[in-house]
């Protein structure tokens, strides 16, 4: 499964990934996130990430992947399922173009639901990613 979605902010770059590697902001802008302890300042930070959906809460831990200041961040996931998600920011015009990319392997049941996953998948970081452009644009 591999979803994908960007937005354009009206800020710089710089700006633009210092408030998407800042993990305190991610409540404002991370749907169904309940709690993020850590810190994403160099590949092999370690982040755990509390969401809830739908009535149960999950926690997740993200390793740092990828840290390239002020362009690229890079997660990867082990559990519940083996993940990864990355995040671009370039210059595009005046302001910034953020991309999300987000892959997953899925496995036994959720392979038979791949179709609704990849749907919501996207839903989500499009969703995400127009809260992101509204938290940014307001700072």
């Amino acid at each position: 499964m591999q979803a994908r979605a960007s937005v354009l902010v009206n800020c710089p770059v710089e700006m633009a990934f210092t408030f998407i590697a800042d993990t305190a902001n991610d409540r404002t802008w991370r749907s169904h996130l309940d709690s993020s302890r850590g810190r994403a300042t160099a590949v092999g930070d370690r982040i755990t990430q509390t969401y809830s959906y739908q009535g149960t809460s999950k926690s997740i831990e993200l390793e740092v992947s990828e840290f390239e200041p002020p362009e690229r961040l890079g997660y990867t996931i082990s559990k519940p399922a083996r993940a990864r998600m990355s995040f671009h920011c370039r210059a595009d015009g005046v302001g910034t173009r953020v991309s999300v990319a987000m892959s997953a392997s899925l496995s036994g049941p959720a392979v038979l639901f791949e179709g609704r996953v990849q749907a919501e998948a996207d839903k989500l970081l499009t969703a995400d990613l127009d809260r992101f452009k509204r938290a940014l644009e307001r700072t």
